[in-house]
């Protein structure tokens, strides 16, 4: 096994002698760093040596895959359909991807949400609006065992199934800039879940989650540039969509659903989430995200063969809620 040094030196050589690391190698290197064979410091110049071009999707997969490794196994063992990444927060909009996963809990079909507080601190963050939508938390697998068995929905932090990679995050406060692992961290699946939905802020993005998945055999997600950087669909324009359907990487563009409405929103919180959940309030902007995300999980399933039979399916969940 080569010396932490030389990933560094394959990376950050002259124009001409650089070059991406392989997906085992990637791997080799967040492993020694996780075993304790590396400085922090070390990971560091290389992440950052990364950010400047772009992590290549190799590098994400292999990084996926040292750090699945540190997920206990009994978390990959829960029963659960939908794996929902939250790790951006929302600055414009609440966050309407939560209700969009209780319209999925509602049919009976199990999603977990997972995130981190500490991510961006100045955004409102996925989690505080749990409690006010009755999204309860767990902090074991056999805690989240029991909420999906009942309530079919919950949210679990990252803490609770990959702890070495809450301080990995947090170099981004130190550095001031994301690292490979802020898109590596969407990408986890802590319950092993079969379909799987990410958020990514900057537009290209989507392409290396999608080509990441596909190396280490993820047959079901998609991703797309999310309202706020969120697994979220912004109504107002198109959605281009990187992924995998049944083990094929594909890619496909929808719709804008909502012309020339604004894209702020003054109440940001869970309480108002729940009271257009509850239809006390109204908001069409909210509305039409809610419906075109659910649509986009929705097709990725199989419960519509088109993006219109998506968006109708969506439409009539979204009216039937309260039935």
């Amino acid at each position: 096994m080569p010396n932490f040094r030389e990933y560094i030196k394959l990376v950050g050589r002259g124009e001409k002698g650089r070059r991406p690391l392989t997906q085992e190698e990637a791997r080799d290197a967040l492993r020694m760093y996780l075993n304790g064979e590396a400085e922090l410091l070390q990971l560091a110049t290389l992440l950052m040596l990364q950010r400047v071009r772009c992590e290549t999707a190799d590098e994400a997969a292999g990084y996926i895959e040292a750090l699945r490794e540190r997920i206990d196994p009994q978390w990959q063992a829960i029963n659960t359909t939908i794996d929902w990444p939250c790790f951006a927060g929302k600055r414009r909009q609440p966050p309407w991807l939560l209700l969009a996963a209780k319209l999925l809990a509602q049919r009976g079909i199990k999603v977990v949400l997972s995130g981190h507080m500490a991510v961006d601190a100045v955004k409102y963050q996925i989690e505080s609006a749990c409690p006010a939508l009755e999204i309860q938390q767990a902090a074991t697998p056999a805690e989240a065992s029991s909420i999906l068995a009942t309530d079919h929905i919950c949210y679990i932090p990252l803490a609770s199934y990959c702890e070495p990679l809450v301080e990995l995050l947090a170099l981004r406060d130190l550095m001031g800039l994301r690292t490979p692992l802020n898109t590596v961290a969407r990408t986890l699946n802590p319950t092993a879940a079969p379909y799987s939905i990410h958020g990514i802020f900057h537009q290209g993005y989507e392409k290396i989650h999608a080509d990441a998945a596909l190396r280490v055999g993820d047959n079901n997600m998609v991703a797309f540039k999310g309202e706020g950087g969120e697994s979220e669909r912004s109504p107002r324009t198109t959605c281009h969509i990187a992924g995998m359907h049944n083990g094929i990487r594909f890619d496909e563009e929808w719709p804008t659903l909502l012309e020339a409405s604004s894209g702020k929103h003054g109440e940001i919180s869970g309480e108002y989430l729940q009271s257009v959940w509850l239809g006390h309030r109204h908001s069409e902007y909210g509305k039409y995200a809610t419906i075109g995300t659910l649509a986009i999980i929705l097709k990725m399933m199989d419960k519509a063969n088109s993006q219109q039979a998506a968006l109708t399916l969506a439409q009539q969940w979204w009216e039937e809620r309260q039935a």
